[in-house]
């Protein structure tokens, strides 16, 4: 299909509308790596990871020289079929999976737009139109009246990001919102590692109460004895996310009965091919699938995270678009979401979005 031209990367801040709380993270803007690669064929790919040391353990200056390494082991190569950009990839570093997430996307976005498809086409094609797009209760004083006003706006499913707070602050908060909600659209609740045992053990007790359609990453992703005892508490099944980085993770928490369901996101996994096969094996696990991009993606992010909604095989716990909760963005054509549903780009082959980089430059801060 091409030969990789050239790479280059960017960090990239942007504001946030409104600052998003979380377990042990109090966000503001997005930090983010941007990759741009230009093929042979004139054709310009775009990838994205973000900020997460908490995370993946890897920083926007770190997976920038991450990428600088790779980048003499990646000039020349040629792909000639999707299924080359993984091992393309693999072997050019050691982890540093936000990196390789990065380039893979952009991989990915070159291999459309040289076919001259969507992405999700290039992915087996679309499995369902839409998807549901969770809106974050994650703090803030006017965190309950923006709750309603996206019900209003058409809004389906919601998310309390607890774990910040006293457990049974968290717990008053989680009933607050179900009491907006009147047990007519989905609400979670997700932890994202903030509680210790003991708490996570009273707030598991009450998702029953609340009326919780799942509790995910109550404690930390290691701590897997707590996750069975909670998984066996809980009326609401339980879901992981920062305790699945590959394959075997995800194994033993549905051997261990940890949990019933998980969150993939690219930045875990790597890449494209890699978080497609996690899919498949919790689809074949029976178990539910979310997916997420982690605070706050632009729409380069998101717009990979929308094509994937489209050709995952299953995903009943729905998707989570940050790029919704920034005050601007670098596409000339941001993702929608339109009734609480997230609309795929279809503005052009490949991610289907055009990149102003005038805002690159704006946003980009130097080296």
């Amino acid at each position: 299909m091409f030969k990789i031209k050239n790479i280059e990367t960017y960090i990239i801040q942007v504001p946030l509308l409104v600052p998003l709380k979380m377990s042990g993270v109090h966000i503001e803007y997005c930090d983010n790596t941007v990759v741009k690669i230009t093929a042979n064929n004139g054709k310009v790919g775009w990838g994205e990871a973000p900020y997460a040391p908490f995370f993946n353990g890897e920083t926007s200056r770190g997976m920038v020289a991450a990428i600088d390494f790779m980048k003499d082991r990646l000039l020349g190569k040629e792909i000639l079929q999707q299924s080359d950009i993984k091992d393309v990839i693999s072997s050019t570093i050691y982890g540093n999976s936000g990196a390789k997430s990065a380039i893979d996307m952009a991989l990915y976005d070159l291999s459309g737009k040289s076919e001259d498809k969507p992405l999700y086409e290039t992915l087996g094609g679309a499995k369902r139109d839409k998807v549901p797009m969770i809106w974050l209760v994650a703090g803030g004083d006017d965190e309950f009246k923006l709750l309603a006003e996206k019900v209003d706006q058409g809004f389906v499913s919601f998310k309390v990001k607890v774990g910040t707070n006293n457990v049974h602050e968290d717990i008053e908060r989680s009933y607050q919102a179900q009491r907006i909600l009147d047990h007519n659209y989905t609400l979670s609740a997700d932890a994202n590692q903030g509680f210790n045992r003991s708490d996570a053990l009273i707030f598991a007790s009450k998702t029953g109460d609340i009326g919780l359609d799942f509790f995910e990453q109550p404690v930390t992703g290691k701590d897997i004895d707590t996750m069975v005892e909670c998984n066996a508490r809980s009326y609401a099944p339980i879901g992981v996310d920062e305790g699945i980085h590959n394959i075997d993770d995800i194994k033993i928490h549905h051997d261990r009965k940890a949990a019933n369901g998980g969150s993939l996101k690219m930045i875990k996994f790597g890449g494209v091919a890699q978080l497609f096969e996690a899919a498949n094996l919790m689809h074949s696990y029976d178990m539910h699938i979310n997916l997420a991009g982690k605070a706050a993606n632009t729409s380069i992010g998101s717009a990979a995270i929308a094509h994937f909604t489209r050709a995952l095989p299953s995903l009943d716990w729905d998707a989570s678009l940050s790029s919704q909760y920034l005050s601007d963005d670098i596409a000339e054509n941001p993702v929608k979401v339109i009734e609480g549903h997230i609309i795929t780009p279809d503005d052009g082959p490949g991610l289907g979005i055009n990149i102003d980089e005038d805002k690159l430059n704006q946003y980009s801060i130097k080296l």
